[in-house]
């Protein structure tokens, strides 16, 4: 598996970085997040493969960085239990960094439930 030419190591390893959130970056990326009306579309990556690729970056990581701080985002990794299922699985982790989950997807889903509730109003109903 090839994961890239290394330039997050190598910005860990000269500026002595604090965290690295392992997402859309260089050759290796979990991708798009996906979901919602402009999320990318399903099955590009498996959660599976997010465990893999975040376990081996953080490793690599963490040679170079012993206390580096590693959050996992996109790709796949849009909810819930899509970000527990890669924690339970990624030895050393220490959490995600939200941003389409946190703001677009939750938004999306509010709005579509309203929009709803006001074509679901009977007109004549009195």
């Amino acid at each position: 598996m090839r994961l890239g030419i290394g330039l997050s190591a190598k910005f860990v390893e000269k500026g002595g970085a604090d965290l690295i959130i392992i997402y859309n970056s260089g050759l290796v990326h979990l991708g798009l997040t996906t979901g919602g009306s402009i999320g990318a579309g399903e099955g590009e990556i498996t959660l599976d493969d997010c465990v893999n690729i975040v376990q081996t970056i953080r490793d690599a990581c963490v040679k170079i960085e012993p206390d580096i701080i590693v959050l996992c985002h996109g790709g796949p990794v849009s909810g819930v239990e899509d970000t527990r299922y890669v924690i339970d699985r990624v030895d050393g982790i220490h959490g995600f960094f939200g941003a389409s989950s946190m703001e677009r997807l939750p938004a999306e889903t509010a709005i579509e439930q309203n929009a709803r509730k006001f074509k679901n109003i009977e007109i004549g109903s009195r």
